[in-house]
């Protein structure tokens, strides 16, 4: 959490998500807050979806650096900042499930680059998320995928194969690979769902 220190005269930090987005049009340290307070949830969403935390990680720090481009369109009338945080969020996952990849355009525009994960960053991931109770169920919806699709999946995200390797390893094309894990994927999105 970030510390306002002992500045006298100093206003009071924000109290709510909403609050902060507004007042880091003025204040970059409000945005700091902000996402010291949400990067976790954001992470966690990312995680229980994809099972990947690279593309987790990926995934969340796109999300902040499109809410800090377009933080000018937050409107605390709509809705609160955590929800229109989540509004980003969903729109990059489903732009991922349709092409299998992260596209980082507010990061490049922004000049951050995503650090590689090390040991201790994976597990601290992994204990955001139980995923006890979610590994009967991704069994079962894994079942229902068909060979092909299922062996996609298996590869790209629990073995964390490339694309390049997917697509060799099923006799396909690299786009046929994306497609086949972008299709499991959102259908095992969907059969978790229904779980």
């Amino acid at each position: 959490m970030r510390s306002t220190g002992g500045d006298a005269g100093r206003e009071p930090a924000p109290d709510t998500d909403g609050q902060l987005l507004v007042a880091a049009l003025a204040d970059q340290d409000a945005f700091g807050t902000f996402f010291d307070r949400n990067h976790e949830r954001i992470l966690a969403y990312f995680y229980r979806r994809t099972f990947c935390p690279h593309t987790s990680a990926d995934l969340c720090a796109e999300t902040f650096a499109q809410a800090w481009t377009s933080i000018r369109r937050y409107d605390p009338d709509a809705g609160t900042g955590r929800a229109w945080l989540f509004g980003i969020a969903g729109n990059l996952y489903r732009g991922w499930l349709r092409r299998g990849v992260v596209r980082g355009r507010a990061r490049r525009r922004l000049g951050i680059t995503t650090p590689d994960l090390t040991e201790d960053d994976l597990e601290r991931i992994d204990h955001l998320v139980d995923t006890s109770d979610l590994r009967e169920g991704l069994q079962d919806a894994l079942s229902q995928l068909s060979p092909a699709v299922r062996d996609a999946v298996l590869m790209r995200v629990g073995l964390d194969l490339p694309y390049e390797h997917v697509a060799e390893l099923c006799s396909c094309s690299v786009g046929a690979a994306r497609v086949r894990v972008a299709r499991g994927l959102a259908a095992l999105s969907a059969l978790m769902e229904q779980g």
